[in-house]
């Protein structure tokens, strides 16, 4: 009679600490001992322990026996005594798919014949799936050792088999979606997202996004319903995530298989050797995947430069461009941005302006959050090359913001490379950067130049400063004290108001707009292109339409600030410098 193979069943717990360190320590083999109970010939694997092995190679494992003594006594340690868990055999891995060697075998008859009972070996292979080979070692009588392969059975996977994904589960108007090891990639997830959205792309994310119920149900809702784009965080702890490994990476691969959709890859594994570079095999290794190169032969962004977070930013950026180019163009529609430096955004919010730029909030206070405006100074330029690159003829805006961010939004989209520029305001009327004809022209612009400590400051610190205030009720006494302030003094100090005491008609802000960004160069011009110290206070549209113009100019942009405890005061916000390399927002002062 021919008696059944022995079986090795390998339970959870053992089986994802032999694949996850397979995966870790790719390409070289790793090993370690393996504990359990035995049931007559069959071997139970509960736990499994990681031994290093010195000089590991790619062929080659070689057991620490005096570590391996060590960790087995630690493990034992915290058990009670009548535990059947013990000592049941040996694993190791092979970088490439085969089974046990002939020194494998001759090792485990070796230590078969130490043993009371059966002895088990595992050899781990990498890949999607995963493969074992088991072998079973026992001393019969006589003292003779017997070998036989082994069936091995593991834990089935926790997520059932992906189907095909439904119609419309890549949209190009969709938003991004971020996957990441919460444990080690939540920061570079929240980095990469709040650049994102700064940028004007709509991201879906877990940590705001993922609506009441069954956690793995909503995640498979997101990943069907429409994402425009998905980007990878690959981390040290990624190697642990069942649901990236399971669910998000195999959705993500189908979905980069449409072109409406596009997959990038944040690599934060430092090569060997190196603190500053990518480990581009890392990906395939630690997601399962080696020996095929599946992320390791797309683009992948080393993040471990900041540099490399930007990269994915402009290419999210130019895909969702390149998405809607052909509509834009063939329509003759207008390029709409909507942007919000106040509500927390949400992936739900998302509509259909082409970008919508939502700023990280202040914690408190009326102020812009520095970081926030840290973001935007670091996403605009790209913002603006990707709004030239649709090829529009007139950029729409819409929402509201701080005055500041509104001049610096104006600044990267300049008249010398977007022709028209409209502005809705909340009652949904459009404050055009263009002259209109049926401009009204009732308000005019009034000067008032006021006193200053010195008239010939040092060329170093050539200093105008300018109040632009174009609605009723301006806090000139907060303007009054940034001028005492200045310790070294201004060249010029100028009131800049219009005469109109109503609120100012939108058919005249193209005209106003310019007059006033027109004035405010003069003004610096006239001192030796002096840095123009500019507090604003207009409406929102307004703002955008002035910063269009300050394209020569150093301007240091202020914010009011109400709250603090000595008095209203104007603050410094931003430095905006238009038409230098990685402008228009060159510091962040707040």
């Amino acid at each position: 009679m021919t008696r059944s193979a022995p079986s090795i069943d390998v339970r959870a717990d053992a089986h994802e600490t032999i694949a996850s360190e397979t995966a870790k320590r790719l390409p070289f083999e790793t090993g370690g001992i393996l504990l359990g109970y035995r049931e007559i010939d069959n071997v139970v694997i509960t736990h499994a322990l990681v031994v290093d092995g010195g000089g590991a190679t790619k062929d080659r494992y070689v057991r620490d026996d005096i570590r391996a003594n060590e960790r087995l006594a630690e493990f034992l340690s915290d058990r009670a005594e009548d535990d059947p868990i013990g000592y049941v055999g040996e694993w190791h891995s092979h970088p490439a798919p085969s089974g046990p060697s002939t020194i494998d075998r001759n090792a485990m008859r070796a230590a078969a014949k130490a043993a009371d009972g059966p002895v088990a070996l595992l050899v781990c292979t990498p890949g999607d799936t995963g493969t074992y080979f088991g072998l079973i070692a026992r001393r019969q009588r006589l003292g003779r050792v017997v070998t036989r392969d082994a069936s091995v059975t593991v834990p089935p996977p926790r997520f059932g088999q992906l189907g095909p994904l439904p119609d419309g589960a890549a949209r190009s108007d969709g938003p991004v979606f971020i996957s990441y090891r919460q444990s080690d990639g939540t920061q570079q997830a929240e980095s990469l997202e709040n650049l994102l959205r700064a940028a004007g792309i709509v991201v879906w994310r877990d940590r705001v996004d993922l609506r009441p119920g069954t956690t793995t149900d909503r995640l498979e809702q997101a990943l069907t319903e429409g994402l425009s784009a998905g980007v990878l965080v690959v981390t040290p702890d990624i190697v642990d995530s069942e649901i990236v490994r399971e669910r998000e990476l195999p959705r993500l691969l189908q979905l980069d298989k449409d072109p409406a959709f596009s997959l990038c890859i944040a690599n934060k594994i430092a090569r060997t050797g190196s603190e500053s570079k990518s480990d581009y095999d890392a990906p395939d290794r630690l997601l399962r995947l080696a020996p095929a190169r599946t992320l390791a032969d797309k683009k992948q962004a080393n993040v471990l430069d900041p540099a490399g977070e930007l990269e994915i930013v402009r290419d999210l950026l130019m895909h969702r461009i390149e998405q809607r180019r052909p509509e834009i163009r063939a329509e003759g529609r207008d390029f709409t941005i909507r942007v919000q430096s106040r509500p927390a955004p949400f992936a739900v919010d998302a509509d259909d302006d082409d970008l919508q730029m939502r700023i990280k909030e202040g914690a408190e206070g009326r102020l812009p959050s520095p970081d926030g405006l840290e973001l935007l100074r670091r996403t605009l330029p790209l913002t603006g090359d990707a709004v030239f690159a649709a090829g529009a003829k007139r950029v729409q805006i819409s929402g509201g913001a701080h005055l500041s961010i509104g001049l610096a939004l104006g600044a990267a989209l300049p008249d010398t490379k977007i022709g028209n520029v409209a502005v809705l305001d909340v009652q949904n009327n459009a404050w055009e950067s263009t002259p209109t004809s049926n401009d009204p022209g009732v308000t005019e612009l009034n000067v008032e130049a006021r006193p200053t400590e010195v008239t010939q400051p040092s060329s170093t610190a050539n200093r105008v400063a300018v109040f632009v205030k174009l609605t009723v009720d301006p806090d000139l006494s907060a303007f009054e004290r940034l001028v005492r302030e200045f310790a070294d003094g201004l060249a010029n100090v100028e009131i800049v108001s219009v005469t109109n005491s109503n609120r100012i008609d939108p058919r005249e802000a193209g005209r106003l707009g310019q007059a006033v960004a027109q004035h405010i160069k003069h003004l610096s011009a006239d001192h030796g292109r002096a840095e123009v110290h500019l507090a604003f206070h207009g409406p929102f549209p307004m703002a955008v339409l002035v910063g269009r113009y300050l394209n020569t100019l150093r301007t240091i942009a202020y914010e009011w600030d109400g709250d603090t405890i000595n008095g209203s005061r104007y603050r410094p916000a931003i430095a905006l410098e238009p038409g230098v390399a990685g402008g228009p927002i060159t510091e962040v002062l707040l």
